[in-house]
């Protein structure tokens, strides 16, 4: 997806003012409210302090994504920060974070939300686009930047049969890890056909061009469950399954997080889950 859709060159901060994640966070949710992309500070900043203190958001490469699932929200909204100097994050690799981006989104864009991670990861995980984002000047290179790559990225997976032919290693995905963002597209196709008044052949003809590239194992398994007990793809937050809301047991958690070359379901209701 285009990350730019979700962020605006306001809610961009290229040298954060804070020296600790807790003020970062703090920071960048006052900065959402300030622009009015949040009606108010404590409901979100709440859910995000107290993520952090359960599990770090920081997923490596010097990238954090903190997040809250906000009621009353109409999309997702995010804040992004740098900090040159690092931030201590207690990030899955243990190194210091210096890109933040603070999610805010509603309960019913959970597989939007789920997206939006999926890309940041994506994109950051690439060395030039992750030195350019340390390396801009100002808010608005940076926000182009962003808005640059993530259209490159999305133009490149919106036709898989064309990043196929462009992309030999993509003919046959067996990266359980590429699986995982397209069963998370699919899913976000499926909602927006549920909704959609128009335009339901080019989503329907963009949801076949996906499925052709998911492991056929996977697509059983996911369409079971999205047949039986949607959404299929969930999210783990708290230790918490987000869709049957049981609570799973923390080494399992942690195992799931660092090893991302297996796709894991939840060991209650069978949903494939994402921690992140």
């Amino acid at each position: 997806m285009n990350l730019t859709k979700y962020i605006t060159k306001s809610c961009v901060v290229t040298d954060l003012e804070s020296a600790t994640k807790a003020d970062a966070l703090k920071e960048l949710t006052h900065l959402l409210f300030e622009k009015r992309r949040l009606k108010d500070v404590g409901p979100a900043l709440d859910q995000i302090m107290a993520r952090e203190v359960t599990e770090s958001t920081g997923i490596g490469n010097g990238v954090a994504v903190p997040h809250a699932r906000v009621p009353g929200l109409k999309s997702l909204v995010c804040a992004v920060g740098r900090k040159t100097d690092g931030l201590d994050f207690m990030a899955v690799d243990r190194k210091p974070v210096h890109l933040v981006f603070l999610i805010c989104y509603p309960p019913v864009e959970q597989t939007i939300y789920l997206n939006f991670v999926a890309t940041v990861a994506k994109l950051l995980g690439d060395d030039e686009h992750l030195q350019g984002m340390m390396t801009t000047d100002g808010a608005e290179e940076m926000f182009a930047l962003l808005e640059e790559a993530s259209q490159t990225f999305t133009d490149r997976h919106e036709n898989p049969g064309e990043a196929v032919a462009a992309d030999p290693s993509l003919a046959n995905v067996k990266d359980t890890h590429a699986d995982m963002i397209l069963l998370a597209r699919l899913q976000l196709c499926s909602e927006m056909l549920a909704s959609a008044r128009s335009g339901k052949k080019n989503i329907t003809e963009r949801m076949d061009n996906i499925r052709s590239l998911v492991d056929p194992r996977i697509l059983k398994h996911y369409d079971r469950l999205l047949k039986g007990r949607p959404p299929a793809l969930v999210p783990v937050e708290g230790d918490t399954c987000q869709g049957c809301f049981m609570k799973l047991a923390t080494k399992f958690v942690q195992e799931v997080r660092l090893d991302p070359n297996h796709i894991h379901m939840c060991t209650n209701c069978s949903r494939f889950i994402y921690v992140v």
